[in-house]
C-alpha cells in the first residue's frame, strides 16, 4: 500500500484512521459498557441503539446542506467535537431514559458526520483519482478497526468497570484527534451572502430549492445501493448465526472468517477501486458484485450438510465471494454517489446517499435473521435470488440517472464520456 503524497490526501487519510478506531472500540465495547457498567438489560441496549439509528436518519441531508453553505471542513470539526463530548457523556449513563437521550444524540451526530466527511474528500480529490483515494481510505479504515481490537480484548480480559470506562474514553480521544487533524484540511467553497450553493459543476434542470429531493433517479440509486449493502449484515449477522447454529464447523471458525474478510479487503480494495473510472464502470461494478453474492449464498446453503473440515473450507470460499461483493459494491457506490451528484450540493447529495443506505440497513438485520432462522438453507437461496435481481437493476438505473443529469443517454459500450457541460432539457 503506497501512501498518498504529502498534503490534503494524506491529512484526510489520517482523519480516516483516527475515525476508524471508534467503530472498532464501540462495536462490542459500547454494548458491554452499557450492560456491565451502566447495568442496562440487553433488550434495553438493543432497542435504544436501534432507535438511535432511526433518529439519525433525519440528520444526514440537513447536515450535508449546512456544510454546502458554511464549509464542510468547519462543520466536520464541530461535529467531531460534539461526538467526543457525547462519547464522554456515556460515562454518565445510569438509567434507561438517560441512555436513550445520549444514544439518540450520538445517532444524530454520527449520521451527520458521514456525508460531511465524504464532502470534504470531494474537495481534496478530482474525478480521476477519487475512487482510488476512497479505496485507499477504505483500506486505512480496515486497518484502524483491526488495530482497535487489542484494546477491546484487553478490556474484556480485565473485565472491570474501570477498563470499560477507559475504553469509552479512548474512543472519545480518538474522535477529538479527528477534529484536531481536520483543521489541516482545505475548506470547501461556500456561497457568498445571499447566493445559493457555490456552483462548481453542472446542475440538473430539477435542481432548485428542493435540491436532491427532486433528483428521483439519484434517490432511487441510493435506495438500491442500500439494498446491495446488505452483504454487511450477511457477514456480521447471518454468517455467525449460520456457522454456530447450522454447521459442524469449530467454534473458532467465525472469528477466522471475519479475519479472512479483513485480509482480502486490505489486499484487493485498491486493485478493485482502480477498475472504476466513471459512471458506467461504477454501475457495472455494482452489478458484478451483486452476482458474486448469489454464488456465495449457494455455497453457504451447502455447508450445513458438510463435515467440520470440508465445512470450514466451503465457508472460507463463501466468505471470499462475499468479500468480493463488498469490494465491488463499495467501489461502484463511490463512483455513482459522486459522479451523479450535483457538484454544487455535494454534501446534500452525500447525505441522501448515506440516508438510503442507513434506511435499508436498519431493517436488514431483522430480515437476515428471519430468513435464516425460519427457512434455513432455503433462506440463503432466497436472499441470493433477491440480491441478483437488485444487482441487475444497477446499470439501467444508473443510465437513467446519467441521462437525467446530462441530457444524453449513454451506450456504455466501453465507458461513459466525462460530459459535464450539458443539462437536462426542460
Amino acid at each position: 500500500m503506497i501512501l498518498p503524497p504529502r498534503g490534503p490526501l494524506r491529512v484526510y487519510a489520517a482523519v480516516t484512521f483516527f475515525d476508524s478506531l471508534v467503530p472498532g472500540i464501540m462495536l462490542a465495547g459500547g454494548v458491554l459498557f452499557f450492560t456491565e457498567v451502566a447495568h442496562l438489560g440487553a433488550v434495553q441496549v438493543g432497542s435504544g441503539l436501534s432507535l438511535a439509528a432511526l433518529v439519525g436518519l433525519a440528520a444526514a441531508v440537513p447536515a450535508g446542506r449546512l456544510g454546502d453553505r458554511t464549509g464542510h471542513r468547519r462543520l466536520l470539526i464541530v461535529l467531531s467535537l460534539l461526538r467526543a463530548l457525547i462519547l464522554g457523556a456515556y460515562q454518565l449513563v445510569d438509567s434507561y431514559p438517560v441512555f436513550l437521550v445520549v444514544a439518540c444524540l450520538a445517532g444524530l451526530v454520527e449520521s451527520a458526520a458521514g456525508p460531511v466527511r465524504q464532502a470534504c474528500l470531494g474537495a481534496v480529490t478530482t474525478p480521476g483519482n477519487r475512487v482510488r483515494t476512497l479505496a485507499f481510505n477504505r483500506v486505512v479504515r480496515n486497518i484502524g478497526a483491526t488495530l482497535a481490537t487489542p484494546a477491546l480484548g484487553l478490556a474484556l480480559a480485565l473485565d472491570s468497570p474501570l477498563a470499560f470506562r477507559a475504553l469509552i474514553g479512548a474512543g472519545a480521544v480518538s474522535v477529538l484527534t479527528v477534529a484536531l487533524v481536520a483543521v489541516r484540511l482545505p475548506e470547501t467553497p461556500v456561497p457568498s451572502a445571499g447566493a445559493g450553493p457555490a456552483a462548481t459543476g453542472p446542475r440538473p434542470a430539477g435542481a432548485g430549492r428542493a435540491g436532491v429531493l427532486r433528483d428521483r433517479p439519484y434517490l432511487t440509486l441510493a435506495l438500491l445501493n442500500g439494498v446491495l449493502v446488505m452483504h454487511m449484515e450477511l457477514l456480521e449477522v447471518g454468517m455467525p448465526l449460520w456457522v454456530t447454529g447450522h454447521t459442524r464447523a469449530p467454534a473458532w471458525t467465525t472469528s477466522a472468517l471475519l479475519f479472512l474478510n479483513v485480509l482480502i479487503a486490505i489486499a484487493l480494495q485498491m486493485r478493485v477501486g482502480r477498475t472504476v473510472t466513471g459512471v458506467g464502470s461504477a454501475a457495472r461494478a455494482l452489478r458484478r458484485g451483486g452476482y458474486c453474492l448469489p454464488a456465495a449464498a449457494v455455497v453457504f446453503a451447502a455447508t450445513g450438510t458438510l463435515g467440520p473440515l470440508p465445512g470450514v473450507l466451503a465457508l472460507s470460499a463463501a466468505v471470499t465471494l462475499l468479500t468480493l461483493t463488498e469490494l465491488l459494491q463499495s467501489a461502484g457506490s463511490w463512483g455513482l454517489s459522486y459522479d451523479l451528484a450535483d457538484a454544487a450540493r455535494l454534501g446534500e447529495y452525500q447525505g441522501a446517499w448515506s440516508t438510503g443506505t442507513q434506511l435499508v440497513r436498519s431493517c436488514a438485520p431483522l430480515l437476515v435473521t428471519l430468513a435464516l432462522s425460519s427457512l434455513a438453507a432455503t433462506g440463503w437461496l432466497v436472499i441470493g435470488a433477491g440480491y441478483a435481481v437488485a444487482a441487475a437493476s444497477a446499470v439501467p438505473l444508473a443510465r437513467r440517472a446519467h441521462a437525467w443529469r446530462t441530457g444524453e443517454r449513454p451506450r456504455w459500450v466501453h465507458e461513459v464520456p466525462e460530459r459535464r457541460d450539458r443539462v437536462r432539457p426542460r
